[in-house]
């Protein structure tokens, strides 16, 4: 058992298996001057994750995995002077350089998969056969786009729609399976899961001024996928010229 216990704002929770089998947090802790930067539990107390990027950098989303011997970690960031805009970006152990996939506003990398969008969508998953592509014509923003660590094919998204609703749904490419995350009567807002368990940031004054807490009650409602996602699918030549020869 374990809880994201900082008294700072924090947000954007993610848990991962560690060496040892063991669950491991990381998540978005806001600093002195207002920025969001990327932390990892050591076991004992919260630590930052030196991603190298500028000091005015705002650092978000981040995934993690634990393989070949080393954290290999996702996040986004960006919003510094004289370069305002986001990238997804990738390292492979924690005191590494942080590499560059592509301009987005959220996603993730995991093993050769990257899935990504700017904040109106569509979000892309790219993989080395084929491209997924999520329109949601119905969605105004992207918050979030994470996945479970124990369902890697679960995506978990948060957004908003042009009325101002917030929303956080899970959602399996291929299966077309959607559902609606509630945590304590209220949208599961960046949620994360781990086993049975699900932690969401809970408002507390502003927008973004949260807390991540674990849920007491946690609701899943069915949605018809077909309703709020279009989900197309391309494979490419290389893999559709391999697949003559099988």
């Amino acid at each position: 058992m374990f809880d994201f216990n900082d008294t700072r704002y924090t947000h954007m929770p993610f848990v991962a298996s560690d060496a040892a089998g063991n669950p491991s947090e990381f998540c978005c802790i806001m600093n002195g001057e207002g920025l969001w930067k990327l932390h990892r539990f050591n076991g004992s107390k919260w630590e930052r994750v030196k991603t190298g990027l500028p000091a005015d950098a705002t650092e978000c989303g981040p995934t993690a995995e634990w393989e070949d011997g080393m954290w290999k970690i996702s996040f986004i960031a960006g919003g510094w002077e004289n370069d305002r805009r986001f990238r997804l970006y990738r390292m492979y152990g924690l005191d590494s350089e942080p590499m560059a996939q592509g301009f987005a506003d959220v996603g993730f990398v995991r093993k050769n998969r990257i899935a990504s969008a700017t904040r109106r969508g569509p979000v892309f998953i790219v993989e080395p056969e084929r491209t997924i592509t999520l329109a949601m014509p119905k969605v105004a923003f992207l918050y979030r786009l994470s996945y479970d660590p124990l369902q890697s094919n679960r995506l978990l998204l948060s957004g908003s729609f042009p009325n101002g609703e917030i929303f956080s749904w899970s959602y399996k490419p291929g299966m077309k399976e959607l559902y609606s995350l509630t945590a304590d009567g209220v949208a599961a807002y960046k949620c994360a899961f781990w086993q049975e368990d699900c932690f969401y940031a809970e408002r507390l004054a502003g927008f973004e001024d949260r807390r991540i807490v674990r849920a007491n009650m946690l609701k899943e409602t069915p949605l018809p996928a077909a309703d709020f996602i279009q989900e197309t699918e391309e494979f490419n030549r290389q893999s559709l010229v391999q697949g003559e020869f099988e």
